[in-house]
């Protein structure tokens, strides 16, 4: 009896421990930031959706739909590499405009990686092909590292991200379809106390823990109760 009734508490504590700390993770209240993007994709072509800068407490969700499958990348760079790329760019294009430079970096490096004999291109030959998927497909090929994230084809799709580290992560959209398609891009910042993967795997665990032991409880009680009965009536 003494030992259920400790497995019986035990399981309480640790229950209310792990709900507890998913409180304590759970986003404050407010008005999060959003933001939202809708249009056309022609075919065999790719977009940014989104670019920003997250953190181990500050991340986002992502949700998309068109009307055919697309593919979704989180591409990330730290602030080091996101300068090393746009040191590379300026070197292999230098008569390019430092302004397309800072707002293309990844596409751009992209481009010199599926056509690295292109010589000294002017922005507008450049915009001739930066967006085909063939160009994405040879970057991520190139630096597979920066992958964080993607998704399988799909029409309909929801994400959340949290980055482990302060990162500059670019939302990926490709269509590699004939054909072209509507696509809705929305981003939702979801900001969080404590770092998410250090809160909800504890929390689950003792969560778990706290439910088994509740229930290792109340059956010893019930078994109790029924031999009592059985007793009484003998």
């Amino acid at each position: 009896m003494r030992r259920t009734t400790l497995l019986g508490r035990t399981g309480t504590v640790l229950l209310m421990v792990g709900l507890a700390l998913i409180v304590v993770w759970a986003p404050p209240p407010g008005s999060p930031h959003q933001s939202s993007s809708s249009g056309t994709m022609p075919a065999g072509e790719y977009k940014i959706g989104h670019r920003g800068v997250y953190r181990s407490q500050t991340g986002f969700e992502i949700s998309v739909e068109s009307s055919e499958s697309v593919r979704v990348y989180l591409l990330g760079l730290s602030s080091g590499e996101l300068e090393d790329w746009r040191t590379q760019v300026r070197e292999a294009y230098p008569d390019l405009d430092d302004m397309w430079i800072k707002i293309f970096t990844m596409p751009l490096v992209f481009v010199r990686e599926a056509y690295p004999d292109l010589d000294d291109p002017q922005i507008e030959d450049i915009m001739d092909i930066v967006w085909n998927v063939s160009v994405l497909d040879k970057g991520l090929q190139t630096y597979p590292e920066i992958v964080l994230w993607q998704s399988p084809p799909s029409s309909t799709l929801s994400h959340e991200f949290f980055p482990a580290d302060v990162l500059t992560i670019t939302v990926i959209v490709a269509n590699p379809s004939s054909n072209t398609v509507e696509v809705d891009v929305e981003i939702k910042e979801v900001v969080a106390v404590a770092p998410k993967d250090r809160i909800i795997v504890p929390a689950q665990l003792l969560i778990s823990i706290g439910i088994g032991l509740n229930i290792v409880w109340l059956v010893s009680r019930s078994k109790e109760k029924f031999e009592k009965a059985l007793s009484d009536r003998g």
